[in-house]
């Protein structure tokens, strides 16, 4: 008996697959909905690259930084994917990227800093200490979470409608935004009622 329990242990799916509230994804599904956070943050890295290379770095430590600033980001987008299917951040909120990047970024920066410190052969140098390089990166963080959540919301619902019916948190992602714009709309034609009933008794009392 104890060996039946084991083997259906090892044969439930939810065992090999990302567990959310909305269903339990294979790791297609989960590699699918990983991708827009994972793009989002592979172009902040580019882009962070194209802004070494105006430094003046040499090109090849130039494309070794940009990798080894872009890879991670885009490691830590999918992050930011996985965590909201999860119901670990909240959905379509710049708390919830605040919240990751503010970790993540800082991170991020001192081993990126510190790697191409050792390839450039400059060593390992931190101006003004740790504790004020966090704080500084910090800081930076919340532009770049702004970027980041701004080109979230604008085009991973676009991927999550391209992917609803094989993806079930996916599905749900799309049914909340569509009751969100049900609703909205009920609420301007509401206000639009309301408009015409004061111009209405406006005139009535001219």
């Amino acid at each position: 008996m104890q060996a039946i329990r084991a083997e259906r242990l090892m044969e439930d799916p939810a065992a090999r697959g990302l567990i959310t509230a909305y269903g339990v994804l294979d790791r297609r599904q989960t590699a699918e909905l990983s991708a827009p956070g994972a793009a989002i943050g592979l172009l902040g890295g580019v882009i962070a690259g194209g802004l070494l290379a105006i430094s003046g770095l040499a090109l090849p430590i130039t494309l070794v930084a940009t990798v080894l600033l872009a890879v991670p980001l885009a490691l830590a987008g999918a992050a930011y994917e996985i965590l909201l299917a999860k119901g670990r951040l909240p959905l379509g909120t710049l708390s919830g990227a605040a919240m990751l990047w503010a970790v993540a970024w800082p991170l991020i920066r001192l081993i990126h800093g510190a790697v191409v410190d050792l390839i450039a052969g400059n060593g390992l140098a931190t101006p003004g200490g740790i504790l004020s390089f966090f704080v500084y990166q910090i800081l930076v963080s919340v532009p770049f979470a702004i970027g980041f959540w701004w080109l979230h919301e604008n085009f991973a619902p676009r991927w999550w409608f391209h992917i609803r019916d094989r993806n079930p948190v996916a599905n749900h992602y799309i049914r909340v935004q569509l009751q969100y714009a049900g609703r909205a709309e009920e609420e301007k034609e509401l206000q639009r009622e309301r408009r015409a009933a004061r111009a209405q008794a406006r005139r009535d009392k001219s």
